[in-house]
C-alpha cells in the first residue's frame, strides 16, 4: 500500500499516512461499517438460558386487537432458551377445527411441529423455534375449518403471537424440544448461493474502504499543495 501511494501521490502522501492522519480516518470508517453490517441486533429481552412460563395473546394481523383465534390457545405458553436458540410451545384446543398453524421462518412460513395430540380432549401441543426478538409480535398463519357451522366456516388468516414478557417466570416444566428438519434441495441450493455471495460482499466493503482512503489522500495532498502555493 505504501509503495502504491508513493508512486501515485509522492512522498508527501506517504508521510501523511505514516503520521496516522489517514489511518485514523480509515479505522473509524472500518469500525462503523463492520458494526453496521456484521454485528447482530440485540434482543429486547436478555434472558438466561432456561425454561419459562409466559402469558401471550393472539393479535390481529393489522392492529393490536385480540384475534378471535385467541380462544383456541391455552395459556400460558412455555419458552425455552438455550445456546441454540429460542423455542415456544403451547396447547391448541378445538384442534379438530385448527387444521394448520404456521410460524414465520425467514421470508416464508413453516408448519409448527406437533409434540403431542389428545383426540379425546381435542387438544394438540405444538412447538417451534423463534428467530429474533421475543418481545416483538411473531407473525403466524392459520387455517380454521368448522364443519358444524352453516354455512361451513373455512378461513385462512394471519395472526400475531404477542408474548407478555412481563409475565415470564422460571418453571420446572420440561424444556421445549424442536426437532431439526432436513432442508429441501431448494434450501440447500439457496444456502450455496448465499455462501458464494459472501466473498463478493466482503470485496465490495474493502473496495469502498480503499476508495475512501485514496480519496482522502488526494484531498489532503491537494489542500497541502494549495497552502504551499499561497505561502510562496
Amino acid at each position: 500500500m505504501i509503495f502504491l501511494l508513493q508512486n501515485l501521490f509522492g512522498k508527501e502522501a506517504v508521510l501523511l499516512v505514516k503520521k496516522g492522519v489517514l489511518l485514523s480516518f480509515a479505522t473509524a470508517i472500518l469500525v462503523y461499517m463492520v458494526g453496521t453490517v456484521y454485528l447482530p441486533k440485540a434482543h429486547a429481552t436478555d434472558l438466561a438460558e432456561g425454561t419459562y412460563a409466559v402469558g401471550y395473546e393472539m393479535l390481529q394481523a393489522e392492529n393490536d386487537s385480540v384475534s378471535i383465534a385467541n380462544d383456541y390457545f391455552e395459556k400460558p405458553a412455555t419458552l425455552t432458551i438455550d445456546k441454540d436458540g429460542q423455542y415456544i410451545q403451547f396447547t391448541v384446543n378445538h384442534s379438530e377445527w385448527v387444521k394448520v398453524i404456521q410460524a414465520k421462518d425467514g421470508e416464508s412460513f413453516t408448519d409448527v411441529q406437533i409434540v403431542s395430540e389428545d383426540l379425546e380432549q381435542d387438544t394438540r401441543v405444538v412447538a417451534f423455534k423463534v428467530d429474533g426478538d421475543i418481545a416483538e409480535p411473531l407473525l403466524m398463519q392459520m387455517h380454521v375449518v368448522i364443519e358444524e357451522m352453516e354455512p361451513k366456516y373455512d378461513h385462512k388468516y394471519t395472526v400475531r403471537l404477542a408474548l407478555d414478557v412481563d409475565t415470564l417466570e422460571a418453571t420446572d416444566a420440561p424444556a421445549v424440544v424442536v426437532k431439526a428438519t432436513e432442508p429441501s434441495s431448494e434450501e440447500v441450493a439457496d444456502k450455496a448461493v448465499d455462501k458464494q455471495d459472501e466473498p463478493i460482499g466482503n470485496a465490495l466493503i474493502y473496495s469502498l474502504l480503499a476508495a475512501l482512503l485514496v480519496g482522502a489522500i488526494i484531498l489532503i495532498v491537494v489542500v497541502n499543495k494549495a497552502r504551499t502555493a499561497k505561502k510562496s
